[in-house]
């Protein structure tokens, strides 16, 4: 009885877990598939989530061991992709493609970018969930698979409001900028070089610089809306 009690409380745990840790997981993918039409974004959506999931249950079977390796900066190489992947998502882009040619291309390079994210992101998670589950293998698999229905529909709803409202696309790109930075500069080698100061504020300078940047575009492109019109 005892044992069915652990295992409930895990799954209730685990659960919560996901719906908290989720949100970078779900603005990626939304950030990703923003410019698709929305047959393709789903389509994506759906691919890229269950692409990185698999890798990342292969992933936490091998957590444990990868962390022993000393010296292995992890987190700065991941931050490094992730930082990357963000700036790529916020850059300007350029229109002048076929519009068949950009949703193909589009297509994969969204798959490509949520699979290579949330590879990057999944230390803390899967090592987060690892923790709730006690060791116990079904728990982190069930943690990993419910974050399927979670992301996938968490990303469609968040993706349809990045195409109503543009601004928003640099709040998700913030957020990301924040999680690229923190993760770098909580890297080992990174702890031992940079002053705590700079860590602890680095991530949320990167963040209002995006935010500022993303006003700024925004208020330019309404503004020569309003100057055709």
């Amino acid at each position: 009885m005892d044992h069915y009690i652990l295992i409930i409380s895990g799954i209730i745990k685990i659960t919560l877990l996901d719906m908290v840790l989720s949100g970078d997981n779900i603005g990626i993918i939304a950030l990703a598939t923003k410019d698709l039409p929305l047959k393709l974004a789903k389509k994506a959506s759906f691919i890229g989530v269950i692409f990185a999931i698999v890798l990342r249950i292969i992933f936490s079977c091998f957590i444990t061991y990868i962390l022993m390796i000393e010296g292995l900066p992890i987190k700065l190489v991941g931050g490094i992709v992730l930082i990357i992947i963000t700036f790529d998502f916020i850059k300007p882009k350029n229109n002048n493609t076929k519009l068949k040619q950009k949703s193909v291309h589009g297509f994969w390079r969204a798959i490509y970018s949520i699979v290579l994210a949330d590879l990057t992101m999944s230390i803390d998670n899967v090592l987060a969930i690892a923790g709730s589950a006690n060791g116990n293998i079904f728990l982190i698999v069930f943690g990993l698979l419910i974050n399927i229905p979670i992301i996938f529909l968490g990303s469609v709803y968040v993706a349809n409001i990045m195409k109503k409202h543009p601004f928003v696309i640099y709040i998700g790109g913030a957020i990301l900028a924040h999680t690229a930075f923190d993760m770098f500069l909580h890297d080992k080698l990174m702890l031992q070089i940079i002053p705590e100061f700079f860590v602890l504020y680095i991530p949320y300078a990167a963040a209002i610089i995006i935010t500022a940047y993303g006003y700024y575009v925004t208020s330019s492109n309404r503004h020569k809306l309003k100057k055709i019109a």
